[in-house]
């Protein structure tokens, strides 16, 4: 599960790197689920406060990246479901659809040329979030 509640967006993405070394001994397929933001739950409480924010596409983009070069043999996949809306992973609106794509094209394909050339302004952001959030003790940077 990419970035449950008290992990920071570096946290995270660090979490489903190791998990996934850690599970490459015992499967050929992994699963990689992003948390989004569900009725009645702790992360919506924590959402309604600013306390939260559901992950970055570009995550599980390097996420994939990674952990495919790592372990070419393996099938990673990830369906960003709510890709783009409010409560669901998310980058800048101008591209997170075509992330979103881009993510679900690799999981059919296991193709990195999918996820190569995928640019935005907020990648820059994201970048810094990486940086900036450990310092924020988990708490979003920015919203």
């Amino acid at each position: 599960m990419l970035k449950p509640p008290f992990f920071s967006e570096k946290q995270a993405l660090e979490d489903i790197v190791t998990s996934v070394k850690e599970a490459s001994v015992y499967s050929s397929v992994i699963s990689i689920n992003l948390c989004n933001v569900q009725k009645g739950t702790l992360i919506e409480y924590l959402w309604e406060r600013g306390e939260y924010r559901p992950p970055w596409l570009w995550s599980i983009v390097e996420i994939l990246k990674r952990t495919k070069r790592e372990f070419p043999h393996l099938t990673i996949t990830s369906d960003p479901v709510g890709a783009g809306a409010k409560r669901g992973p998310r980058n800048c609106k101008e591209c997170s659809g075509q992330v979103a794509d881009a993510i679900r094209a690799f999981s059919m394909s296991q193709n990195l040329q999918d996820l190569e050339g995928l640019e935005c302004d907020c990648k820059h952001l994201w970048e810094k979030v990486l940086v900036l959030d450990d310092v924020s003790f988990g708490s979003p940077v920015l919203e």
